[in-house]
Order: C-alpha cells, then structure tokens, then sequence
C-alpha cells in the first residue's frame, strides 16, 4: 500500500520531514509543497550565511518557550546520522556551535535538494497553501496549483520572522480544525529605545554583560556584544534578552535595558585611571579603554564637563563618574518588528500535539514541526536545531504504517 505524505513547507523543518518520511518508508509517496519559487530561502541567511546547524547543548535552558515540549524530539535526533545521511561534514566551535565545514549556508541547501531528488520526493514550488481540510479518508490540501489529497500531512509552514525569507501566516490554516494559536511575537531582534539615550552613538559596539530589567528587578543577564542603532541596541546579547520582552511590554511591564560600559571598572581602577593622567581632560582620560563616545556620554551622565581635568576631579564627581560608567539604564520602548525577527515566538500551541510523534491531538493524520509551533530557542543554532529534530520525528512517524 502507498502512503501518500504531503509536506507543507520548504523551509529546514519540511526539508527534513521530506527527506525523513521517504527515508523511513521506500514505498510512500511524498510531496513536498512550497509557496517561493525555491525552497529554503530562509536557510541561506541563517548565522550570516554560515549557517549555525546546531548546539550540542539543547537543554531547556536553551529554549525561551516550548522547551519541554521539544525534549523528546530534540533527544531523539541524531544529527551526525541526519548530517553523514546528507552528506554535510561539520565543524564546533568552543561554545557546542556546529557549522558545515564549508561554512556556507548555500552547501547545505545544496545538499538538502539533493537529497530530496534522491530519495524521490516531489518537489513543488510556486504552491502556496490556502486551505488543509480532513475527508473521509485522509486530508485534502488546496493550493495555487489546485488541490492535492493525502493520507498524511505535515504542516512545516514556518512563520511571520524576517522579511523576505518567506514568511507568513499559514499556520493559521490549522486554526479552523481546532488548534490553539498562541499570540505570534518577534523574538530574538532589537530593542527600540529613545533615539536621544542613543545620538551620535549608531554603528558603535560595546562588549560587557546586559541586564534586563522589570520594575527596577533584573530579570535576565547576557555577556556578549551590542550594537547601537539610530533608533536604539542590536547585536547577539540584546536578541537573547529580547525573547519575552515583547510579552512583557504588551502586558504593561516597564523594561529597562542596563549596560556596563565601564566593564566592572573597580573604583579604585578609575580613581588609579584618573591619578595616572591627571593633565588630561576627562573627554581623553578613557583613549585606549573605552569607545571616545561611549565615555563622553558617561561624563555627561555623571553630570560633569568634559574639559574638566582628571587630577581635578573631586571625590563626589569620581563616584558619579563610577556610577555612570557602572550602569548605564536606558528604557526599552519596544522591540523590533517580525522584519528584523529571527525567530517567531507564539504559533500553534504545543498542548495540541503529541511530542513524541508530533501528530495532532484533534486531527489524526495531521502533523506539525518546525517554526510554526511555539517553540522558540535562543540564539546559537537551537532554532534550527529544532527544526531539524522535529522534521525528522515528523517525516519518520507520518511514514509509518497504520
């Protein structure tokens, strides 16, 4: 008896279930649909175009929402056999961060559409899916190509992060059969912030730890870099303390993003800093140490002039100036939207599914993986990760037999 597996989805995750569900069974008959021209478009902007596959951490801890829910899958993946099956060498770094040895995102997906040639499975693009309804025996699936019907599905839509990656709302789809849809938010983007706190600063890097705070209380530290921007701070700590916040600000929390750009400065540091170039002015004490901005905007901060000499400084005005350099508080009015988003937190609720074959609660026949649900990992390669695992326990428990 054939099998007939649709795959909704070319992105990482509907790659994977593709590959996995003609893998696992010779006889199914797999379809692959995608809405872009090409599939995997997606892929090739992950970790700039290196392509960060994976973690060989994927503890909970590595995982904003859904975390739980994903630790069968994420145990169940093997991915030296997934990557050896493809093809891929890889490499890691000292942080557990796996790369292709090429260090190119475009080799992977190179690999990938190889490997769906060679396992036969069907692929069709230009096909966005508009509708998923149940029959009497299996599913129909309607898209711009016309309709298509199956024993299974696998729903790998993806969702609403980066702008011209493919995103969408299709997992919306799933909705009218009963599931549960939590409130899509972009994670793992910038904060917005008063463009004032941040003039004459964009393009500048600062290296310390950040700390997120919620009424004065801190909630979250990330060591790491950020990056200023015209309208507020980017860069790889500030995406992971991004995760949550939209939440947080929607529900009326008063986040304040506290930076350090002193790096821990002791007092007695600064006050030997001070005593060793006591001609200088304060403007061009810090040269060498700090960025010349960032430590004039201490200076302003700590309420004292630029020109005013180091050995000059009183006892009072070097405690500001530690302070300043110490904690630096800025405001978060919001974070950047699902364009600058890499990640989408929200979209089918995990209580719907099984996370021991990924098949729906309410719809038997029906499976999901990837970004659409709500599973949302920092950064690191935890997102891709996860899609690889639950494409893979997707694609293998659609194919088997009833």
């Amino acid at each position: 008896m054939i099998t007939r597996i649709l795959v909704v989805g070319g992105g990482a995750s509907g790659m994977a279930a593709a590959i996995s569900a003609a893998s696992a069974r010779p006889n199914a008959d797999v379809t692959l649909l995608e809405a872009l021209p090409r599939c995997g478009k997606k892929l090739l902007a992950t970790g700039n175009g290196r392509c960060n596959l994976i973690n060989l951490n994927t503890s909970l801890e590595c995982y904003h929402s859904g975390g739980a829910f994903a630790s069968f899958a994420l145990g169940a993946f093997d991915p030296a056999r997934f990557f050896e099956f493809l093809g891929i060498d890889t490499v890691f770094d000292g942080e557990g961060r796996g790369y292709p040895a090429t260090f190119q995102a475009s080799s992977v997906l190179d690999a990938l559409r190889l490997a769906i040639n060679e396992t036969g499975v069907k692929l069709m693009c230009d096909c966005p899916v508009k509708d998923i309804s149940p029959r009497k025996t299996g599913w129909a699936v309607s898209c711009a190509g016309g309709e298509f019907f199956a024993d299974r599905v696998i729903f790998a839509g993806g969702g609403l992060a980066g702008k011209g990656l493919g995103e969408n709302a299709s997992f919306r789809i799933l909705e009218k059969l009963g599931h549960h849809i939590a409130p899509p938010l972009p994670g793992l983007t910038h904060f917005v912030c008063d463009k004032k706190q941040v003039a004459g600063l964009k393009g500048i890097r600062l290296k310390g730890r950040f700390t997120l705070l919620s009424g004065g209380v801190p909630v979250q530290s990330e060591e790491g870099e950020a990056i200023f921007r015209d309208d507020g701070i980017s860069g790889i700590a500030i995406m992971q303390l991004s995760l949550g916040a939209k939440q947080r600000l929607a529900g009326g929390e008063k986040l304040v993003l506290r930076l350090c750009p002193g790096g821990g400065m002791a007092p007695d540091a600064l006050r030997a800093r001070l005593k060793r170039f006591p001609s200088r002015a304060l403007a061009d004490v810090f040269t060498g140490e700090l960025n010349r901005f960032v430590a004039q905007n201490a200076i302003k901060r700590a309420g004292l002039k630029p020109d005013t000499r180091a050995g000059g400084l009183s006892d009072s005005g070097i405690l500001r100036l530690h302070a300043a350099l110490d904690a630096w508080d800025i405001p978060v009015l919001d974070t950047g939207g699902f364009a600058d988003a890499q990640v989408m937190e929200g979209g089918l609720a995990t209580c719907d599914f099984d996370p021991e074959t990924l098949e729906s609660k309410l719809c038997p026949g029906l499976y999901a993986c990837g970004e659409a649900l709500d599973v949302a990992g920092y950064c690191g390669g935890h997102n891709l990760h996860w899609a690889w695992a639950s494409g893979t326990l997707a694609g293998r428990e659609a194919a088997k037999a009833p």
